[in-house]
């Protein structure tokens, strides 16, 4: 939303902006806009593009650390995105995640 404010002030355009905006008056009498909740989801992404995602993303953080360490983190990162896998998917998710274990991919 752009414009000028009522003493004449150009106001900013809120164009691309996302979540809920309102304008504050400034010290100048101008508006400003302020976002106060997270942008909307942008792509929906199916359960194996995330955890295709979350794989490549835990092989870049953990390098050739150990299987036990793949599956910790990719239980915690499973959960912080709410999919839910058996202690069997996550293992099998995790020696296909690290480098070291010929698997390198998802």
């Amino acid at each position: 939303m752009s414009g000028t404010t009522e003493d004449g002030q150009q106001r900013p355009s809120d164009a691309g902006v996302g979540g809920a905006v309102h304008q504050e008056p400034g010290k100048a009498g101008g508006a400003e806009a302020v976002q106060d909740e997270p942008i909307l989801e942008q792509n929906s992404a199916t359960i194996e593009e995330k955890l295709e995602g979350i794989a490549a993303q835990t092989r870049v953080d953990l390098g050739d650390e150990s299987q036990d360490r793949y599956e910790e983190v990719l239980r915690q990162r499973l959960t912080d995105a709410d999919i839910q896998l058996t202690d069997d998917e996550v293992s099998s998710l995790a020696r296909r995640s690290a480098p070291g274990a010929g698997g390198g991919g998802v």
